[in-house]
């Protein structure tokens, strides 16, 4: 026997019966889910209690999951929020750094700035009265041409003697020539002197800033054994200041 079923507008499922009858079975609702008429959930065996179940055990599986994944979010937000507030912290802390820095530098700049300007003043004034320092006098032994026989540094013996001739080491204060003055004194005490009786001899020589060295003229004769054996004074002057004084043997 043939059964004809129908569904109405609100969802009511119902059986027209050979006899023209009418019999109300079901609903069904927009979801597709479909309920008796008193409205429970019917599921695929026919009962809504072990329905209820699993939609509860399938909650609760997926509440535990999301606090899981909560707490871990959570635990890596703090994290993160950690790190942050430290790098934020290391940042303020080298920037404090680095700021305290920049102002040292400035004022050492200042300080360096306003040394400089002490210097070259200083530099200025001081170069009027010594326009080099004098580190060292070294004497060599030449021949009248200024070739010669006794090189700087080495052992000058009597017999050889002719032109006593001094190269200085300096550092100059200055540019440009001046006129030194050259003093010799003799192993008894007396200046060797010339046409002059306060100086031997007088030469100019071209200074130049910085470390350098320059060599005067020779002083004595071309006659071998001009100086005796002893111990010799030799000092430079500029103006009416001694530069500098050495002594030195001829053996």
């Amino acid at each position: 026997m043939n059964k004809d079923y129908k569904i109405s507008n609100d969802g009511t499922i119902f059986e027209i019966k050979d006899d023209g009858s009418i019999s109300k079975l079901a609903k069904i609702n927009d979801k597709g889910q479909i309920s008796t008429l008193s409205g429970t959930v019917m599921t695929a065996n026919g009962g809504s209690k072990g329905g209820y179940w699993f939609f509860i055990i399938v909650f609760a599986i997926a509440i535990v999951i999301l606090a899981v994944l909560y707490s871990e979010t959570n635990n890596a937000y703090q994290w993160a929020n950690y790190e942050r507030n430290e790098y934020r912290e290391k940042y303020e802390n080298a920037s404090s750094s680095i700021s305290s820095l920049r102002n040292e530098n400035n004022s050492l700049k200042q300080e360096r700035d306003k040394a400089k300007s002490e210097l070259s003043n200083l530099k200025s004034k001081v170069s009027n009265t010594y326009p080099l320092i004098i580190t060292d006098i070294e004497i060599a032994n030449v021949y009248n041409d200024g070739t010669i026989q006794t090189d700087y540094g080495y052992m000058i013996y009597s017999y050889n003697t002719m032109y006593l001739k001094p190269r200085v080491k300096y550092t100059g204060l200055t540019t440009g020539s001046k006129t030194f003055k050259i003093k010799l004194y003799e192993p008894d005490g007396s200046l060797s002197t010339g046409s002059y009786s306060t100086y031997s001899y007088s030469d100019d020589a071209y200074i130049y800033e910085g470390e350098n060295t320059c060599k005067f003229s020779g002083w004595g004769n071309s006659s071998r054994g001009k100086w005796r054996s002893g111990t010799y004074r030799i000092e430079i002057w500029y103006d009416n200041t001694c530069l500098k004084s050495k002594t030195f043997t001829i053996y």
